[in-house]
């Protein structure tokens, strides 16, 4: 069937709009870091307010430190002083989990003098008069700058959706038949996890993080790697490259995310540490305004923990599309081995998760390990390695 050029135009449309709009939300996120006042940080971390900071607050029998040696200490150490930090007052990457965790961070927010985001006192909220937990903050982004970042991500969003639709209805097939393609369709679905991950975790502090690398590929797709809309090659033309290829951008969008997150786990726990030992630490006004690791640290593996078995059908799905090909299973073609190393080194990082003395830093350097050999084998084999899958790489 001819290409319908007029699709496929509005494909590369609404793809250069895509990379816009992405970038435009990129700059609103950093600009979040940069100039906004109040932080929600995983959604739910107020900062000290001004007028409270020098002045001595009262201290309740186990609220902890005062709100000045708090404050001083900077925001982990108010979180701690004000209970948030506690298992019951902050045990998972969407904030507090029950009615009971606010119950019991509300004697120290009264110790620390900490502050809604709308400045007011938590304990001068009509909730923690009357005794009762304070209501839960609306889900949506807090601040201007985040609405705003928020919007364009989603909006950039609905941009390469349609991008990728209009390019598989110009080509009247599945539209991940080249490296451009697969490109442009696992940084949509990095972009659908981050998406997802805000609203329901609200984990607005990444998109900024994720943003980048989405654009930086989205641009190098469209300037080095574009390939014009055309039919399959006749090895690719069978039902199973919408299991096989499906299943591995959806992986390779929730490892992509995970590895980020590992990566903002790395520089926050050693932003801790190195605070923690009164030194200087360096990106430490963005890194403070950011979860605490253990926070990044379970996002990160939920991340891994759904792609793994994605990538794990996927690598057998590409095994039995072998078969029906090239009447093998597996010949360990430069593409299939390294697939199987990433799956190995992937699965070694949740056995090291479920290991005591691997958890933390250990586990997290063998999980960027395991993207390192994920990237290689999505972009360094299509490119610079023979096999039977280089029909995949630039044409």
């Amino acid at each position: 069937m001819p290409v319908n050029i007029g699709l496929a135009d509005t494909s590369n449309t609404c793809l250069l709009i895509a990379v816009l709009l992405y970038a435009v939300g990129t700059l609103a996120y950093a600009g979040d870091f940069a100039f906004a006042r109040h932080r929600l940080l995983a959604g739910l971390v107020p900062i000290p307010a001004p007028a409270q900071a020098a002045a001595p607050a009262p201290v309740l029998v186990g609220a902890g430190p005062a709100a000045g040696e708090a404050e001083a200490a900077g925001p982990a150490a108010a979180r701690q002083a004000a209970g948030y930090d506690s298992a019951a007052g902050y045990d998972s990457a969407a904030g507090y989990d029950s009615a009971a965790g606010y119950g019991s961070a509300a004697a120290g927010l009264r110790a620390a003098g900490v502050t809604q985001p709308d400045g007011g006192l938590l304990a001068d909220s009509p909730a923690v008069r009357s005794g009762g937990p304070p209501a839960k903050p609306r889900r949506g982004p807090a601040g201007g700058w985040v609405r705003t970042a928020f919007g364009f991500t989603c909006a950039g969003l609905v941009a390469q959706v349609a991008s990728i639709a209009a390019r598989g209805l110009a080509e009247d097939r599945v539209p991940w038949g080249n490296m451009f393609e697969f490109i442009a369709a696992f940084t949509c679905m990095a972009v659908i996890v981050l998406v997802t991950a805000s609203v329901r975790f609200r984990a607005y502090y990444l998109g900024l993080f994720v943003l980048m690398p989405v654009v930086l590929a989205l641009t190098l797709d469209v300037a080095l790697v574009y390939t014009p809309a055309g039919s399959l090659v006749p090895a690719l033309q069978s039902y199973w490259i919408a299991i096989h290829v499906t299943a591995m951008i959806v992986a390779i969008g929730l490892f992509i995310v995970g590895s980020v997150v590992t990566l903002m786990y790395l520089a926050a726990a050693r932003h801790e540490r190195q605070v923690a030992a009164g030194l200087p630490s360096r990106g430490g006004g963005i890194i403070a305004q950011l979860p605490r690791p253990a926070v990044l640290d379970r996002l990160a593996y939920r991340s891994v923990l759904f792609a793994f078995p994605v990538w794990t059908f996927g690598v057998m799905a590409g095994a039995i599309w072998a078969d029906h090909a090239w009447g093998r299973y597996w010949g360990w073609d430069p593409k299939e081995t390294w697939s199987f190393i990433t799956w190995v080194v992937y699965a070694c990082f949740l056995h090291a998760r479920a290991t005591a003395g691997w958890r933390g830093r250990k586990a997290a350097y063998i999980q960027l390990a395991g993207f390192v050999c994920l990237m290689f084998n999505v972009v360094g084999i299509n490119l610079w390695v023979n096999g039977l899958h280089s029909y995949a790489g630039l044409g």
